[in-house]
């Protein structure tokens, strides 16, 4: 079977990351505060994150490039007296830390000044110390799921090797068995013992010329199935029960099975993170003329969305028909 990925990880590869990073940094910075002397100062609200973020993979040197404006909203108190103001970061960037803080305040009275200053020398150093994790989460949560083989052609994430921001490398992260977040509508993060990584789900529809029986049963049943694969399917149609196609590059179980109906199991890929599975749906919907298939699969690491939808396609949809017509 071809391989997943990018082998060698040998050609450029760019993943935007700009979304993912307004809501890290919308959880991270909001609600920042401080407190001394009577003094008290919050972020009370991101207002808006700009420019670029992006992850890059090279010649197995993984690299964060990312250029960001932020502005933010705070309030500072001491016992009745109150301000508000806005606070721009103009630059954000891969290749600094040191960082311009661009402070406003909706009044300029002379009795306000001791807040402003107090966002000025209290505030902004805990907003830098917030920052200061972000190249390596960026890394974490978005750079696991892209894989370097080694001399004896096994993969490790590459999360593993040498970053080139000048950032020790990513360790193992121990959180114990594989689990899920949702991040939003369409990118979740999955942690497994040893990686952190971002996942998509992914939908298909497919159309055989046969009946749904039948379709349900070049799926399950091991003979059917050894056909289409081009080789032994380690495969039963029950329940809970697992499977292994392709010697073994593909794995999972069956957690529900409804004949002519439908398929749902956990499904992976042997280079994904260790541990991690997907859930994969299968609705099998008889036509007049024709069976639809229709595929819903969630978990997909993000490095590997579009080979995961290149090969259902290729090693599923098309070799079906291929062998059965």
């Amino acid at each position: 079977m071809a391989d997943w990925r990018n082998v060698g990880n040998w050609h450029w590869k760019e993943r935007n990351c700009l979304e993912w990073a307004k809501k890290y940094l919308e959880n991270k910075l909001t609600g920042i505060e401080v407190s001394k002397d009577g003094l008290h100062g919050e972020v009370t609200s991101v207002d808006s994150i700009t420019g670029d973020v992006d992850l890059n993979i090279r010649k197995g040197r993984l690299i964060a490039i990312y250029d960001v404006e932020i502005k933010l909203s705070w309030k500072a108190t001491k016992g009745d007296d109150e301000l508000e103001g806005k606070i721009t970061i103009p630059e954000v960037a891969h290749d600094t830390d040191d960082y311009v803080y661009d402070i406003t305040a909706s009044s300029s009275a002379v009795a306000k000044l001791p807040l402003k200053d107090f966002i000025r020398k209290q505030l902004t150093p805990e907003i830098t110390a917030k920052l200061e994790g972000f190249t390596e989460d960026l890394k974490q949560a978005n750079g696991s799921d892209m894989y370097i083989p080694d001399k004896s052609g096994a993969s490790t994430p590459v999360a593993a090797a040498k970053a080139t921001t000048g950032e020790k490398a990513s360790g193992e992260t121990k959180q114990g068995n594989a689990v899920a977040a949702a991040a939003d509508d369409a990118v979740s993060v999955a942690v497994t013992k040893d990686a952190k990584f971002s996942t998509v789900s992914i939908s298909q529809n497919a159309e055989f010329m046969c009946s749904a029986e039948d379709l349900f049963a070049t799926l399950t049943d091991p003979q059917r199935v050894s056909i289409w694969t081009r080789g032994p399917a380690e495969i039963q149609p029950k329940e809970n029960t697992s499977f292994k196609l392709f010697n073994g590059h593909i794995e999972g179980q069956f957690t529900k099975l409804v004949p002519a109906k439908g398929i749902e199991m956990t499904w992976r890929v042997a280079t994904w993170p260790q541990g991690h599975f997907s859930k994969v749906k299968i609705s099998i919907e008889q036509q007049s003329m024709s069976t639809r298939l229709t595929l819903k699969q969630s978990g997909v690491p993000f490095n590997d969305e579009d080979a995961t939808k290149a090969n259902w396609d290729r090693y599923y949809w098309n070799s079906i028909k291929g062998s059965f017509g």
